[in-house]
């Protein structure tokens, strides 16, 4: 028997397209925001050169601090989530880590379990990545679809969706900052300034978020998947967790629509089942291995990503 094995060479998940096309918007918002946001009486020309001086300083704000937000990410993840992190010896780690190799990745991320229904992964790159299931999902879920989960999750990491997201977010404020923008009003800022970069960042959140589908389904099927997003969709009231982060949630607001960071269910599940994603995924043919590898075999430290530093 065979196993399916994502062929982690040549998923396209390079983040420097990405930072290019942030720069080159960077440099557009830059003139547009000059303009728009200059005093009256103030000419083209003071404009022009205020939009000059920031086509270095913005690029560069947001790329070091957008890097440097992404590091910090899982400290203030786990002090403000209520989450444990597990040990390399947990079951539900040692699957996280025998999926992670399904993937091609190199070292094994931080696992940790917290009291929310939502799952999510966070990091600047695979090698400090965190992987985060909420309680709930463990406990509604089936094995099957907890994987599908993991497998959702780790497709971000494998895909590094989350420096994509981090440097768009950075570059956004650094423009805002450097416009003279206070942080009170950043949010109104980025729509008056950056609009076209704005839903630009949410189309890419949308699209980011059918990839990993593709990868949970690779990993286990589409069928669990898809059950796995209906149990997530179909899941209690949101609590005060969910609704504070509601925004880039599932089951935020504006769910499906152009301000969305997440599709639709329905949206989600056409794309699963008509594959548009998934026969895009490039796969690997090996011999079967369980999918909890033996308590016996403990990891090397080495390959485990909070033990290397």
């Amino acid at each position: 028997m065979t196993e399916l094995k994502i062929n982690h060479n040549d998923l396209k998940n390079s983040s420097l397209p990405t930072w290019l096309g942030l720069v080159i918007g960077s440099w557009v918002g830059l003139a547009w925001g000059s303009l728009i946001s200059s005093p009256i009486g103030i000419g083209f020309g003071v404009a022009a050169g205020s939009a000059f001086g920031g086509f270095l300083a913005v690029p560069l704000w947001g790329t070091v601090w957008g890097l440097v937000g992404l590091g910090r990410q899982r400290e203030n993840a786990v002090r403000q989530h209520g989450i444990k992190l597990l040990t390399e010896n947990d079951p539900l780690a040692q699957r996280v880590y025998t999926l992670a190799a399904q993937l091609g990745l190199k070292t094994r991320p931080w696992v940790g379990v917290m009291p929310h229904n939502n799952a999510y992964a966070i990091g600047a790159n695979a090698d400090n990545a965190l992987v985060v299931i909420g309680q709930p999902l463990l406990d509604s879920l089936s094995e099957a679809e907890v994987t599908a989960i993991i497998g959702h999750e780790l497709g971000h990491v494998a895909n590094n969706d989350m420096r994509r997201m981090g440097l768009a977010r950075s570059f956004q404020n650094s423009l805002v900052w450097y416009l003279g923008f206070s942080e009170t009003v950043q949010r109104w800022g980025r729509w008056l300034l950056t609009w076209a970069s704005e839903l630009w960042v949410l189309r890419l959140s949308r699209s980011r978020e059918y990839w990993a589908d593709a990868v949970g389904a690779a990993l286990t099927s589409k069928e669990h998947m898809i059950a796995a997003l209906e149990k997530l969709h179909n899941g209690p009231e949101l609590g005060e967790f969910e609704r504070e982060h509601a925004r880039l949630m599932f089951r935020g607001v504006a769910s499906g629509s152009v301000l969305s960071t997440h599709p639709t269910l329905g949206e989600r599940r056409a794309a699963l089942q008509a594959e548009t994603y998934l026969r895009r995924v490039p796969l690997l043919r090996t011999h079967q291995v369980p999918i909890l590898p033996p308590a016996a075999t403990p990891p090397k430290a080495e390959d485990i990503a909070y033990l290397k530093q």
